[in-house]
């Protein structure tokens, strides 16, 4: 008998995840886009298909913990799965009469139902006093939700053994046969080419966008829907999907699940600052007194909303208990002094409106700075997301066999989300090669090392000496917590390409520090046995944090400001006597322990800063070196930007006891 091959892929996949105002769409994006993916599978499956890759199990024994839910077979370790874990394409073995367009309408029949809920849920209420309203935003909102998926499939004779097939889908892509419809009107405040869902013109009908929207506000709250968002119809299925009773979840997702917060980017930011606390009991006291004052400075329902976090469960925290709760915010200064950015009330100020609880709010942040005292620092707003992939996994996939590398991709995804979760992150997605997830700063290189040893380990026995060994490239960015996420994610998505991979070579570890005011330091190298990063950069970073006072202030500005792209291009020797003396200007040493002293501090600053560049084998096959090195001044900045995230100094005794 005659066999098919099928590959099927479903996007837009970066528009959907990366339009996010909140860490929660950025959940629900890659959620929705795997459960898209799984409905796909199951259907193939229902057909007498069989997943080819990734490595999902059958349909009488699936695998894979979302696809298992799906089919109504949920696994017992995890029956209602939460995190994404499934690529937006795979490949199939079908039978000759298998039909890939009754596949894309089960799956898009899927999303239309869980559309619909949304609608009766919410937006039905929004609009059900004014029919012609109603007419207009339902035209809206139908066009939408019909026309958003771009769902590509090719299907053909099964070819030899010879990987030729893996560009199939690649050739179908260049049709360009997806053209979503022009859209009009106001356009979504998250997603600027889509149509707002009011239809109305703001310039001529503000009342009557603003009705629509307040009638909306009001059904699904201010946390779900703020003062200044005009969304269009997939960001409200994103924004309100999780907010579906257990029922309906389970008639349109397929199973139940408790979802109604998402560690917010304010609170990731803090957690090594509540980390500390959680670690040195003596300061528990000293929390629960700023909590007590919050409490009674706020009535019941606020303090309730503000105690948004009480499903972020970061490992860390447990000594914490109830205290850890608090919405992010009120643990930063500059946040909690914004009544916009932390109301303390149900009804926020509006722009150019003075704070109705600005009593309130001075005590709470003088509250708040005596914490800070205490700690021994303030807390930091800044956070990373980490953003991982395989390199050339299509060129893995003929040299080692699907199969083997299904099976591998499995044993490395099974751990992803441990791996985060011990070093206190939390996985927004985790499928095939693809690891998102969100951490404390101070902790997403060492995440980063871990889950690149976890690909390696998981490949380890099914490569030679003599065979390429299978990498994977990482980006991660140390934001803000107030820049937009979609900036973000754009950031994280071009350090992975462009730097990581393309200019670097692949096998990568690209870092970038984004400021609210802007993108201010990068650095990259290779990671690999020979190479010494990124240990050596997080070994300045402990350095600097133990000993605040071995590098003067302007020493590593000084060697960037006086020598500039000289410096690092200069041989070993030169740069290490020029950082040498650089360094004797700010620590004059008296003796031999200090010149030891200094010696050491030099050597742990340069090896940060030297990085590798691999070799893009397949872009210059003519280039005989491996590696080059380089030197990227810009890792000092970022391991002393990230020490100081992680430095605490409580006052003398003496003042403790005052």
């Amino acid at each position: 008998m005659t066999k098919y091959t099928l590959h099927i892929s479903i996007g837009p996949v970066q528009g959907f995840v990366a339009q996010a105002r909140r860490t929660r769409d950025l959940w629900a994006g890659s959620f929705l886009l795997s459960w898209m993916s799984g409905q796909l599978m199951a259907a193939v499956l229902r057909q007498s298909g069989n997943i080819v890759f990734p490595a999902v199990g059958t349909k009488d024994k699936p695998e894979d913990p979302m696809l298992s839910a799906i089919l109504g077979k949920p696994l017992p370790e995890n029956p209602h799965p939460k995190i994404g874990s499934l690529p937006n394409r795979f490949k199939a073995q079908v039978p000759g009469d298998f039909n890939p367009k009754s596949a894309v309408n089960e799956a898009t029949q899927k999303w239309k139902s869980l559309a619909e809920t949304i609608w009766e849920s919410f937006i039905e209420n929004a609009v059900n006093e004014n029919e012609g309203q109603r007419n207009l935003t339902r035209k809206i909102w139908d066009r939408q939700i019909e026309s958003f998926w771009e769902i590509q499939w090719v299907k053909g004779v099964h070819p030899a053994n010879n990987g030729e097939d893996a560009k199939w889908l690649d050739i179908r892509k260049n049709w360009r046969s997806h053209w979503p419809p022009e859209e009009g009107g106001d356009h979504c405040t998250t997603m600027g080419s889509w149509q707002e869902l009011s239809g109305f013109i703001r310039s001529r009908e503000r009342k009557e966008q603003d009705k629509f929207w307040n009638a909306l506000r009001k059904k699904v709250g201010r946390l779900d829907l703020q003062d200044d968002e005009r969304l269009y119809a997939i960001a409200l299925v994103k924004r309100l999907f999780p907010k579906l009773e257990n029922e309906q979840l389970k008639k349109t997702i397929g199973w139940p699940f408790q979802i109604k917060s998402w560690p917010s980017t304010a609170y990731m930011a803090v957690a090594p600052w509540l980390m500390h606390i959680a670690k040195n009991p003596a300061l528990h006291q000293k929390l629960n007194g700023y909590v007590k004052t919050i409490r009674e400075s706020v009535d019941n329902k606020t303090f309730k909303q503000l105690s948004s976090e009480y499903q972020t469960q970061l490992p860390d925290l447990e000594p914490l208990d109830r205290n850890a709760n608090l919405d992010g915010n009120l643990f930063l200064e500059s946040a909690l002094a914004n009544p916009r950015s932390t109301p303390l009330t149900n009804d926020p100020p509006k722009t150019g409106e003075d704070d109705p609880d600005k009593e309130t709010r001075e005590k709470l942040l003088q509250s708040l700075k005596n914490l800070g005292k205490k700690v021994g620092a303030a807390a930091q707003p800044y956070y990373a997301l980490l953003l991982m992939d395989g390199d050339r996994l299509g060129k893995l996939l003929r040299s080692l066999g699907e199969k083997e590398v299904s099976k591998a991709l499995d044993q490395f995804v099974k751990q992803v989300s441990g791996i985060v979760c011990k070093n206190n992150g939390v996985t927004i997605y985790a499928g095939g090669d693809d690891v998102l997830a969100m951490l404390p700063a101070t902790q997403a290189i060492q995440c980063a090392r871990n889950l690149r040893a976890a690909y390696d380990k998981a490949f380890q026995d099914l490569t030679s000496e003599t065979s390429e060994k299978p990498t994977a490239s990482c980006a991660i960015v140390f934001s803000h917590y107030h820049n937009p996420l979609r900036d973000v994610m754009k950031l994280a998505h071009k350090e992975l390409d462009e730097v990581a991979k393309e200019q670097n070579g692949r096998n990568s570890l690209a870092l970038a520090v984004m400021q609210a005011s802007g993108v201010h330091n990068r650095w990259v190298s290779q990671f690999g046995e020979t190479t010494r990063q990124p240990e050596s950069l997080e070994k300045l970073r402990e350095t600097i944090a133990q000993n605040k006072d071995l590098y003067s202030t302007g020493f590593f500005y000084n060697l960037r400001g006086r020598y500039g792209e000289w410096f690092s291009q200069c041989d070993e020797k030169d740069r290490y006597d020029i950082a040498l003396a650089e360094y004797y200007k700010g620590n004059p040493p008296k003796d031999e322990i200090e010149r030891t002293k200094a010696d050491d501090a030099v050597k742990i600053f340069l090896a940060a800063c030297q990085t590798r560049q691999g070799k893009d084998k397949e872009n210059n096959p003519s280039d005989k070196k491996e590696t080059k090195e380089s030197f990227q001044i810009d890792g000092a900045f970022i391991a002393r930007f990230l020490a100081e995230l992680d430095r605490f100094e409580p006052p003398p005794q003496k003042e403790e006891n005052s």
